[in-house]
């Protein structure tokens, strides 16, 4: 998709506009130049599974810096230049986690009011008992209560990313402690 210099002059001004407050441009400025940054991040994502998530973070990263754009410079290299760093930014987190993500398998998913079984495995249990409690509540509370993450956060009285944060801490130790008692063995 390309855009023509008029249609560039048109986003400058809407972007003006939703600087100062109006939400409604703000929407039809989305809606038009978010095809743009989709087919962006699409030619510069190489894994497809990502191509949504590093979308969403260009957006989120757009929606934080719209203050910053200069209404007196040209609209489309400051779009691109947020673009490109939002990408960047997305893309080095990704890549990060993958080389950190920890495959929780061996953990028990819970539906929302399934009856379950309380006997835990003796080496989940103890395992269990070896997290921290700042770490074992989210764990407990997501995978064997089978609350959400909102529902989690809110009896926890922290905000859904630190309680996703803790989770995610807790099953990478909840890993490690797993698996060097099964090298013990």
């Amino acid at each position: 998709m390309k855009a023509s210099p008029s249609q560039w002059q048109s986003w400058a001004q809407m972007m003006k506009r939703v600087q100062e407050g109006d939400e409604e441009t703000y929407r039809t400025l989305l809606n038009e130049v978010g095809p743009l940054l989709y087919s962006y991040v699409r030619r510069r994502v190489f894994n497809k599974s990502l191509v949504d998530d590093v979308y969403q973070e260009v957006l989120f990263t757009l929606h934080r810096a719209r203050h910053s754009y200069m209404t007196d410079r040209p609209f489309a290299p400051w779009l691109f230049t947020l673009a490109h760093n939002a990408f960047l930014d997305a893309i080095g987190k990704n890549r990060k986690f993958a080389e950190r993500e920890v495959p929780v398998e061996f953990l028990p998913e819970a539906a929302p009011g399934e009856e379950r079984d309380d006997s835990l495995g003796d080496e989940l249990q103890k395992a269990l008992t070896k997290l921290p409690e700042s770490l074992r509540r989210p764990v407990t509370m997501m995978k064997i209560e089978g609350l959400t993450v909102e529902e989690s956060a809110k009896q926890l009285g922290i905000s859904e990313t630190a309680l996703k944060v803790r989770a995610h801490r807790g099953y990478a130790r909840l890993k490690k402690i797993l698996l060097e008692s099964r090298e013990k063995k």
